[in-house]
């Protein structure tokens, strides 16, 4: 068995949950982001949580082995109750990835080059402002 590969950070300011996704991620490592969204969620009422923005500057994308675990993740992710995601600084390949994880589903998922582009459809996002800049 391996360890898990990539790191991320979770912080919520409701009606918001901010990810910030580092390194390539394995499938112990999409299964470690799983519990740790899951955990993050617990902290609050459920269906609280109805947008995320999700950081990629520093994401080097998956390994084969976890695109199972990813999908299922988001699978449940969809009944979440999630209105819209944001992926910031995503590039075509993560992109088209994250596209076809969406694909069918009633979430907004909305793609911006870099933080300065989110705060400019979303200018009031205090923490983007204050830990992504």
């Amino acid at each position: 068995m391996f360890g898990a590969h990539g790191e991320f950070n979770i912080c919520s300011q409701l009606p918001t949950m901010y990810l910030k996704l580092v390194g390539s991620f394995n499938n112990e490592g999409v299964t470690s982001l799983t519990n740790g969204v899951v955990q993050e969620l617990s902290t609050h009422p459920k269906g609280s949580i109805k947008f995320v923005v999700v950081n990629l500057e520093e994401f080097e994308l998956l390994t084969v082995d976890s695109m199972d675990s990813l999908e299922t993740y988001f699978s449940s992710v969809k009944e979440r109750g999630y209105q819209r995601v944001d992926y910031l600084y995503a590039n075509i390949i993560a992109k088209n990835m994250f596209e076809k994880v969406w694909h069918n589903s009633d979430v907004e998922v909305n793609f911006y080059k870099n933080s300065e582009s989110y705060l400019h459809q979303h200018p009031d996002d205090e923490y983007i402002k204050t830990y992504w800049l």
